[in-house]
């Protein structure tokens, strides 16, 4: 009997973390800038990261788990999203290219994509070359900065998320 007590508690232990540490997946959302008031503000954007050594391909998923459309815009000027080359696995990156958060590869176009409630947006990014020029690790950094807004297209509030480094091995 105290066996069976024991294993239960440790079982739900294991599961409180668990399920505590499913989705954390390298980012930190910044507090919500309220513009608007009345609106339910629960949810988040969730941000992950992946690479696949098979295709090459480092991908950016967020995916909007809030109850409005989350506009996410593209300045021209002012980039906030980088992927991040190493060399030899260094300390600090060897090359940060300015990519687009709404999935082209041409960061001069200024545009915004807009992600409705629970939809995900990808970014892929083809690292093949990389490869070829000789780097071993490749991460995005920087940070999404976000609109929620209401059926309008009018700002309820203003967020961001801060991408943590996570490196991955390109072979």
């Amino acid at each position: 009997m105290k066996i069976q007590v024991l294993f239960q508690a440790l079982l739900s232990v294991c599961l409180l973390i668990a399920t505590t540490c499913y989705g954390q997946t390298g980012y930190k959302l910044a507090d919500l800038e309220v513009e608007k008031t009345g609106y339910d503000l629960q949810g988040t954007l969730r941000v992950s990261q992946s690479y696949d050594k098979q295709t090459k391909m480092l991908t950016l998923k967020m995916k909007n788990e809030y109850k409005h459309d989350i506009i996410i815009f593209q300045n021209s000027i002012t980039f906030h999203l980088f992927v991040c080359e190493y060399v030899a696995q260094r300390k600090f990156p060897t090359n940060r290219n300015a990519i687009s958060k709404t999935g082209r590869n041409d960061v001069t176009v200024s545009n915004m994509k807009i992600i409705k409630p629970d939809s995900t947006h990808v970014i892929p990014y083809n690292c093949e070359y990389m490869i070829a020029e000789g780097f071993d690790q490749v991460s995005f950094e920087g940070t999404v900065p976000y609109y929620l807004v209401d059926e309008k297209e009018e700002v309820i509030a203003l967020g961001s998320v801060l991408l943590e480094e996570q490196r991955f091995d390109l072979y």
